[in-house]
């Protein structure tokens, strides 16, 4: 299945962040050796079989494997996530979630097939939140691009970084070769900030009014899919 890359003219919902001035999305201040994450996983993903993995994005092309399972505490609020016992197979991403000095809240290791697509969504994950989403890309097509409203992103194996995910974002793969990143969601204070631009979380009263706006512009225009 092979999708291209966003041609032309902006969705509506894209149109809202332009000219805004907002910071959607930034590289983290630590990085990452890919070579043993991309030797962990090659081992961690020939010994697990359908029923260790969720199959997601609505034709099964984006599949995960927790690595950190997460929490809830008494209030039913998200506590810090348990590690499971596949984690055990990646001990370079265990030394990376432990460097980070951050509050994990969950992670998993998900892949990106050959020529997925994961359409446009949003999620409740923003430095300007409780909660962010940092994504470390382990293996990364040059072509494939995670697009955060207007703005485009497109980091190498190895480099971590966050996005304001509360924008509708849509994350697209190239054609010849899988996509495989961490996905770690942490508390949002300022450890997590520090590792980023402040301009990232900066502005939150306009952050949450546009993302408003153009997830309302997403839910009014987006087209429906086929099945």
């Amino acid at each position: 299945m092979q999708h291209p890359i966003q041609p032309g003219p902006l969705h509506p919902w894209q149109q809202v962040t332009v000219g805004s001035g907002l910071m959607l999305h930034a590289p983290l201040t630590v990085r990452a050796d890919p070579a043993p994450l991309q030797r962990e996983f090659a081992a961690l993903d020939a010994a697990t079989g359908d029923k260790g993995r969720m199959f997601m994005a609505g034709d099964g092309s984006w599949s995960s494997i927790t690595l950190v399972e997460e929490g809830l505490g008494p209030d039913g609020r998200r506590a810090t996530g348990r590690p499971t016992p596949a984690l055990d197979t990646m001990p370079s991403a265990r030394t990376l979630l432990e460097g980070l000095g951050c509050r994990i809240l969950s992670c998993y290791v998900h892949r990106q097939e050959p020529g997925g697509l994961l359409r446009w969504h949003y999620d409740n994950a923003g430095l300007h939140l409780s909660e962010a989403r940092l994504i470390v890309p382990i293996i990364a097509p040059p072509a494939a691009v995670t697009w955060i409203g207007d703005s485009p992103a497109a980091y190498p194996a190895g480099t971590p970084w966050v996005g304001d995910f509360t924008f509708p974002h849509q994350v697209e793969n190239a054609p010849d070769e899988q996509r495989i990143v961490l996905l770690v969601d942490v508390v949002s204070d300022d450890r997590a900030r520090s590792l980023v631009p402040a301009d990232l979380y900066g502005q939150p009263m306009l952050r949450l009014a546009l993302a408003e706006q153009a997830v309302n512009s997403l839910l009014m225009n987006r087209e429906p899919v086929s099945a």
